[in-house]
């Protein structure tokens, strides 16, 4: 996905369809908690796909420059509810997941690989004709929402792996220690952005790397490219 990046109607379409998954995203975790018994978020207005109540600063800044961002955490405090965390904490990626899978196949079936004449490479072994709006947005659409349910799947705080790591983990010393560190002093968003935004040992930043390598093979499944 890297690629789009540094075209200005894939950016502009990957940034819309980032602010859509992230809003369902933290909007379907507020449901799933709420329906679990939690009041937290119909105090804080999440119930609704409000962007203003579902999205992170951090996580928006992150995708403004990277094409990656978070959204914002759904709290569920009670980690003796293991199952009902697990829910709370899935959905969302899940969610995300699901609507990329569909739109790259959606795509795959719809629209053919260009030959010759001008093209916008997307990944490797995905490309569309150039100036072509819909099929950009399909093909946008079910990248960023794939990337997006794969990112938040990552074990480190604000993620929602990470949430579920410490939240499954045992409450010792050591654990408790280390989310003090990435969750109460924000050190995790840190790492995170830097991880998101900065070259580190290479000429691209590392994370989108290891995404773009990792998702690359199922990308190219999905659209029979």
């Amino acid at each position: 996905m890297l690629y789009a990046l540094a075209h200005p109607l894939s950016l502009v379409i990957l940034l819309a369809s980032f602010v859509v998954g992230l809003t369902l995203h933290g909007w379907v975790q507020a449901l799933m908690a709420d329906r679990l018994g939690e009041r937290a978020p119909r105090a804080e207005r999440r119930l609704r796909p409000d962007p203003r109540r579902q999205l992170d600063p951090f996580g928006c800044v992150s995708a403004a420059v990277s094409g990656l961002g978070w959204a914002r955490p759904v709290e569920f405090p009670d980690r003796r509810r293991k199952a009902a965390l697990v829910s709370v904490v899935l959905v969302g990626p899940l969610l995300n997941l699901a609507l990329g899978v569909g739109a790259l196949v959606a795509y795959g079936l719809l629209y053919d690989a260009p030959v010759g004449g001008a093209a916008l490479v997307l990944q490797r072994g995905l490309a569309i004709p150039a100036g072509q709006l819909a099929p950009a947005a399909l093909a946008l659409t079910g990248l960023s929402q794939l990337y997006l349910g794969a990112l938040s799947l990552v074990p480190l705080p604000p993620l929602d792996g990470g949430r579920l790591l410490f939240g499954l983990a045992p409450r010792t010393l050591g654990w408790q220690k280390a989310e003090h560190q990435l969750i109460e002093r924000n050190i995790g968003v840190a790492v995170l952005l830097a991880l998101l935004l900065f070259p580190l040992g290479g000429p691209l930043p590392l994370l989108p790397t290891v995404l773009d390598t990792v998702l690359g093979p199922l990308v190219r499944l999905l659209t029979g490219g």
